[in-house]
């Protein structure tokens, strides 16, 4: 009898250190990585963000140009196309409230519009880069699969939805602009828990580093 639970204690022994080394409970992924999710978007608005244009704070109110030339479809980075986005992008946000849109002239035969930020858009923006909106946080439901194939890292992948989704985000003229946003769409949605991955380095002594989580991300 003693023997049995001289063996239990040492088990639970061995289960604890588990639990220390890791940082978490080993099987709780859910309430670590939820808790992970929350830490990089402690006001739950920033689960995604949506790149306007390359247009920061201090160049509102901003008014739009024209770039003369035609389209290289083999350069990613084209300056005209780039132009022409944001231009496309500011008018839709604004049709929904998030920039105010003045008409101030004329470039030729073209129309000169001025967008400034409105009240409704200081909730959403972020100026990493220039002008973003960003919206949601992150509830787990369910851990789906924890991979540790790749030497030295781990991956948890599990399944959630999204709080704190504004209607401008489900205007299909806006996410239609963003490649990646059928990534996210399931939890925009609501037709379906979507798929998120938190991506972990093993460091030597077992715990877990978090270099990759589901929040924050941009979407270009």
């Amino acid at each position: 009898m003693k023997t049995q639970i001289k063996k239990v204690l040492i088990l639970g022994s061995s289960l604890l250190m588990l639990s220390l080394l890791t940082g978490c409970d080993f099987t709780d992924y859910k309430t670590r990585i939820q808790r992970e999710n929350d830490i990089n978007n402690p006001t739950g608005n920033k689960k995604s963000c949506l790149r306007v244009g390359k247009v920061y704070e201090d160049m509102y109110p901003y008014t739009i140009q024209y770039i003369e030339g035609e389209i290289d479809p083999d350069d990613a980075w084209d300056k005209i196309a780039a132009n022409n986005e944001l231009n496309l992008k500011l008018s839709l946000y604004a049709k929904e409230g998030l920039f105010t849109e003045e008409l101030v002239g004329h470039d030729g035969d073209k129309p000169l519009y001025r967008y400034n930020l409105t009240d409704e858009g200081r909730k959403y923006v972020d100026w990493w880069g220039g002008t973003n909106f960003c919206f949601g946080r992150v509830v787990v439901e369910k851990i789906i699969d924890v991979d540790n194939q790749l030497k030295g890292m781990r991956m948890v992948t599990f399944t959630y939805h999204l709080e704190n989704v504004p209607n401008w985000i489900k205007n299909k003229d806006i996410y239609s602009l963003y490649p990646n946003y059928s990534e996210i769409e399931p939890a925009v949605t609501g037709s379906r828990p979507a798929l998120g991955s938190h991506y972990y380095n093993i460091k030597s002594d077992g715990r877990l580093k978090l270099i990759r989580a589901e929040s924050g991300n941009y979407l270009l």
